[in-house]
This record gives structure tokens, sequence and C-alpha cells, in this order.
């Protein structure tokens, strides 16, 4: 997915050691943890939001970015990615903080406000805020596993979509079917990887500009394809495949084997929230068992089987409007109209 908005930049994640200080705190970047966002910044409020994947978007962008979807009020028939997208660039000229790759664990009373443990790729993180909304979603969407014989003996095997310039110059092997495998593929050609790209089956999956971009860079010799092939084994230096029956060697520096993700609760379940099975109980507000806690979105157990996005951008727009009337109570909680009031 590309996002053409100065508002989303991981650049812009503060990487400074320490805690990260902001008034609210949103765990989860998809469309109701996005739109909450928004209604909380839009308030003037400074925003801190965190996610397990390298990018927004949630199970839109995880599992089906190419598929269309029809219940986005004013967005008949749009794709899933373009969704996203508006609702990211809706958050440009606010004060967000990006913390993707961060997975929210632990929430501890902190004053007046919590304090969120988080894990990232550089280590444990520490969030502060005055108010936290839950908008997990089914969960942290966390890559599956490399089920592969000889996964153990390869140097650098990956499950998740790596930052394309650190594999520059080197011999990658994308294994996978899910439109990330091909935006990825295309990504590191453009950073001078040698790919490889191959998959079970003969198609793979992504946008319409992103398969035209891959028919291409194949028959422009910049990338390989392989498919359909099946991976046998990995080796020290490469993998084993067979295609057209046929034993086939890749080498390859790195190898990201893509199969999508799995939503994952449990990093968050023991927060004290009185859960039921997978839900949060919620009342009027979004309100939760602690108070400055919020809950929007598929894990709200008020949604019950409604998981809708637009259930979702509904209740984001209330938990966060409710959770800003509680970090600053000379707030009202009705925001009144958007038209009333211009970003400057």
């Amino acid at each position: 997915m590309s996002v053409p908005s100065p508002a989303f930049s991981p650049e812009r994640d503060a990487a400074v050691p320490g805690d990260v200080p902001g008034d609210v705190l949103i765990v989860g970047a998809g469309p109701a943890g996005l739109h909450a966002a928004f209604y909380a910044a839009w308030r003037g409020l400074s925003v801190s939001l965190l996610d397990a994947r390298h990018e927004p978007g949630g199970q839109l962008t995880a599992l089906y970015p190419d598929r269309r979807v029809y219940d986005v009020p004013g967005l008949p028939a749009a794709p899933a990615a373009d969704v996203i997208a508006g609702l990211v660039r809706q958050l440009g000229g606010l004060d967000v903080q990006w913390h993707l790759r961060t997975v929210a664990r632990t929430l501890e009373p902190d004053g007046e406000g919590w304090r969120v443990g988080a894990t990232t790729p550089d280590g444990p993180r520490t969030f502060r805020a005055g108010a936290v909304i839950l908008a997990a979603g089914l969960g942290a969407l966390l890559p599956r596993e490399a089920r592969v014989p000889g996964t153990d003996t390869h140097p650098d095997v990956r499950t998740d979509v790596p930052e394309a310039a650190e594999l520059a110059g080197r011999r990658v092997l994308v294994v996978g079917g899910v439109p990330q495998a091909t935006r990825t593929a295309l990504e590191l050609v453009r950073v001078g990887a040698q790919v490889t790209l191959t998959h079970g089956r003969a198609g793979f999956r992504g946008s319409p500009a992103d398969l035209r971009a891959l028919e291409d860079a194949a028959s422009g010799g910049q990338l390989k394809l392989l498919a359909p092939a099946a991976l046998s084994t990995l080796s020290l230096t490469g993998a084993s495949l067979t295609v057209d029956g046929k034993p086939h060697e890749v080498k390859a520096d790195t190898v990201l084997i893509l199969n999508g993700y799995l939503p994952d609760l449990t990093p968050v379940q023991g927060w004290p929230l009185d859960w039921q099975g997978d839900y949060v109980p919620d009342g009027p507000g979004g309100r939760t068992a602690l108070r400055g806690v919020f809950v929007a979105g598929d894990v709200a157990a008020s949604g019950q089987e409604f998981k809708l996005i637009s259930v979702a951008l509904a209740q984001a727009a209330v938990a966060a409007n409710h959770a800003a009337q509680h970090v600053r109570p000379d707030l009202k909680v009705r925001p009144g109209h958007s038209s009333e009031k211009r970003l400057s």
C-alpha cells in the first residue's frame, strides 16, 4: 500500500530512549484506531498510535488489501488499501506519532493516567498517556511461522516484511502468494536486490498496479518468478524447490517466507478489563472497567456479531471524544460539526 501522506512516516516514531508521553494512546492502527486517532488529535490532543505490523490498516492491509469493501460510508466498492490510505491521509497535519512494529503488552496505573509497556524490534518501551483506547480488532496480526525443513540451517530466514533498504544488493528469495509478497518483491527490486519470487500456485495476489509492475519486472529480467513451485527445504546457501516436476536450486542470502498473519489477543488479555472471551465489555462512550481506558472496534463487546467497518468507525469516534474529555475536562464530549472547525 502506498500512502501519499506525510502523516504516515516511520521516521516520526520517536527514537529517543525512555518513556513516550502523550495525551491519548491508541492500541491498533486498523480502521477503528485510525479514526479514533483522527478525532482525538483533531480536538487538539497528542496521540501515540501503536501497531504490531510495519504499516497501518489492520486486517484490511494484512489480509485483503486487494479486495473491495462495500460497507464504508461514501466509498462504494473501494479497494481495502484505498480505504486505509484515506484514513491515513485524514491524519495529515495532526499531532499523531506512529509506533509501528510495536506490540502493547502491559497496562499499569500512572498517576491520573496509564502506562503501557510494549515490545519493539529495539527492545522494550514504555508509553504514558492520560487515556488509552484499545482498538486491537481480532488481535495483534503476527506473522505465521515458517514451517519449512532447514529453517534453522539458513542464516537469515524471516517471516515478516523487512525494511527494503536493509536488503539492498542481497540475493533474496521471497516465498508467498499474499499481496505483501508481491509488494515486497517489487520494493526489493527498487533498492537493487536480486529477487526471486515463488509460490505454490501460479497466480500472485496484489493490486492491479502491483501485478502489472510484477509482470513488467519479470519480463524485463529484474526479478525471477518461479510459480507454481514447491519449496522443499532450506540450506546454508539457499533453497531447494521443485518446478515443473524438476529440482531447482536458488541461491539466497535472505529468505522471506510471507504466509500471511494470524491475530493474537494474548498480549493484551492480561489487562484487567473483565474480558468475556475475546471481547471487552463496554458501556456508554466506550468506557471499560478501568477509568480512562476505552474500547472500540471488533474487540468491543457492544458490537456483538456486527464486525463491520461502519460500526467500528462509529465506536471509535464516540470513544475518542469521551477520551478527549477525560484527558481535558474543559472539552465537551460533543465536538460539534466538523464543518465549523478548520484544520490549520
